[in-house]
């Protein structure tokens, strides 16, 4: 070979030797920035994957994953800066300023204080798009209705706002009724901040409301408890299909308790439940997330009742119990970690978790009914406050 040909060469060899040197530092940069604090978008996304059973079902709700997780369901894709509301854009502006110190990478690999196994702990990360801050301020009410319902179940909500959850429904007691959502989509979102402008009885938070994520939403009103209305007396947490004879459950049960600051937990008590293991199961629960053979005493989730004394010991315990989605088997979990016993009912026809078909006399001697449509709650309800004194107890 010539000095001519070697030297003609030369800028083609230095070429490739500049591309070479530039992607080296250009994946350098980005294997740094894989490894780093401040890239959490790129670090979370190749980890969580493995996180399926544990902790993607307890932060799939979370404003920054949900823009992460493209999944399959409609309402699961949600892109919040298409929103025109001013409030959930000072929201994300918030977010957006806010270094978040913990990553769902991070809460994947949480220990329990008493456990060797990794565990998903509830980390309460979940920020307010919708609260309500002053409903106790004026007068702290003797009852608080938690209502677990979804954006799409206005007609129920209409209901029980003129039934059952009315606040004025017991003369001289102060009854608040909330309803918990979380985050669906960007359109019913926005139905659900003109109805919460209306009537300022709606709580919502920026987790994916699916039915995985039911834990966060009952967490979610215990929360608002103890920070904005710590001084009532009672909560009772429910379902938007069940019927609930307020009157009742404040006449027969709640009124003969002598101080609120007792340990009081009651409802529909399930003893000696088995976990399903059955993966096609709405209630399936896979071994690694509860490795025990029996579920400890819990109250079924359509409705349990609870004294304000309840309320720090759960969130307390939340810190500690390892998340389950089942939202009645995790607050069981808590109070047991708490040495909290679950009260019987006094009458085991009080707490139902099927529908009782209707009779007014069978409705004025029970607390709960469950499957009970919007239309049904109005005529049970009026039925009920017309003949009922024709009952006897």
């Amino acid at each position: 070979m010539t000095h001519h040909k070697r030297y003609s060469q030369l800028p083609w060899k230095l070429a490739k030797l500049s591309v070479f040197l530039y992607a080296s530092i250009f994946f350098s940069v980005i294997y740094l920035c894989l490894n780093s604090n401040n890239c959490n978008f790129f670090a979370i996304l190749p980890k969580i994957k493995n996180q399926e059973n544990t902790v993607l079902n307890l932060m799939e709700g979370s404003a920054v994953t949900a823009k992460q997780f493209h999944k399959s369901d409609k309402g699961n894709k949600i892109i919040f800066h298409k929103s025109k509301d001013s409030s959930i854009q000072k929201f994300i502006s918030n977010r957006k300023k806010e270094k978040l110190s913990r990553t769902v990478t991070q809460l994947a690999n949480e220990e329990t204080t008493d456990s060797a196994s990794n565990s998903s702990i509830y980390p309460h990360p979940f920020q307010f798009l919708i609260n309500e801050k002053d409903k106790c301020k004026k007068k702290t009410p003797f009852l608080v209705l938690l209502i677990s319902t979804k954006a799409d179940e206005k007609q129920h909500r209409e209901a029980i706002r003129k039934t059952w959850g009315n606040e004025s429904v017991v003369p001289g007691i102060k009854i608040l009724c909330l309803f918990m959502l979380g985050f669906s989509d960007k359109d019913q979102n926005e139905n659900i901040l003109q109805e919460s402008r209306k009537y300022h009885d709606i709580i919502q938070q920026d987790f994916l409301d699916t039915y995985k994520n039911l834990t966060l939403k009952t967490m979610m009103g215990i929360k608002w408890i103890a920070t904005y209305c710590n001084g009532t007396s009672f909560i009772m947490k429910t379902d938007s299909n069940v019927f609930v004879n307020t009157i009742y459950l404040i006449q027969e049960v709640l009124r003969p308790i002598k101080s609120p600051s007792q340990y009081f937990f009651t409802g529909c008590l399930m003893k000696n439940y088995e976990p399903n293991r059955n993966p096609d199961s709405k209630w399936y629960m896979p071994k690694e997330l509860y490795p025990s053979d029996r579920y400890p005493d819990f109250c079924s989730g359509t409705g349990y009742v609870f004294s304000r004394a309840v309320v720090p010991k759960i969130l307390s315990a939340s810190l500690k119990v390892k998340y389950v989605h089942l939202e009645d088997i995790y607050v069981a979990l808590c109070l047991e970690r708490q040495g909290i016993t679950i009260s019987p009912p006094l009458k085991q026809s009080f707490f139902n978790i099927y529908r009782v078909p209707f009779v007014t006399c069978v409705y004025s001697n029970i607390i709960t009914s469950h499957g009970i449509d919007p239309t049904e709650q109005i005529t049970f309800w009026q039925t009920l406050q017309k003949k009922k004194h024709m009952c006897h107890k």
